[in-house]
């Protein structure tokens, strides 16, 4: 029976290197070609060396990939911060700056930073927009799952905090025909 390869083997693999990883980022941000912001041709950006940029093939105009990003103005390697996104997507529970801290040998400062402003770009991406859209009516509904209503009254709001956890049911309203319901899972703080 074959092992299935570790993805930490796979990361190493496809990012052994800065060069690759500001490959990567070059690649997923203006493609392979694009239209130079200065000679307006269409054209092969190539790596330039003593920089973490990438100059036009024709008028030599260079385009720094990093600019605009968390690794705008880091010295921390670009591998380092891939890393720390990989660990973010491949544990459930997240990742502490503590953690990094042990993994990479930076300082508990760096650590939390790259932890911070990699959650802050992910909430970027995830969106801040209301739930059944904007201008549109949601309806919730909530069942309360494990521990015992001591409450004297039982529409008491404060019965959350003795709870385990909240279930919550969103309705989405504005659908005639089928309307779809989502099930979120709320932790209550005990």
């Amino acid at each position: 029976m074959a092992q299935k390869p570790s993805k930490i083997r796979e990361f190493q693999k496809r990012f052994p290197d800065e060069d690759s990883c500001l490959t990567h980022l070059m690649r997923t941000r203006f493609g392979e070609r694009f239209t130079c912001f200065k000679c307006q041709k269409e054209a092969t950006y190539y790596r330039v060396k003593a920089r973490r940029s990438f100059e036009c093939e024709h008028c030599g105009y260079q385009v720094y990939p990093t600019a605009g990003t968390p690794f705008e103005k880091t010295r921390t390697s670009l591998r380092d911060w891939f890393y720390v996104m990989f660990l973010f997507c491949e544990t459930r529970n997240g990742v502490a700056a503590k953690e990094v801290q042990r993994q990479l040998g930076v300082t508990y400062k760096t650590a939390w930073r790259m932890c911070h402003l990699i959650r802050l770009y992910m909430g970027y991406v995830d969106g801040d927009f209301p739930i059944g859209g904007i201008g549109k009516t949601v309806e919730e509904d909530e069942t309360f799952i494990g521990g015992v209503d001591y409450a004297p009254n039982p529409d008491d709001k404060a019965l959350c905090l003795a709870l385990q956890s909240v279930a919550v049911t969103l309705l989405r309203a504005s659908c005639r025909l089928a309307p779809s319901i989502t099930f979120c899972r709320i932790s209550c703080v005990s």
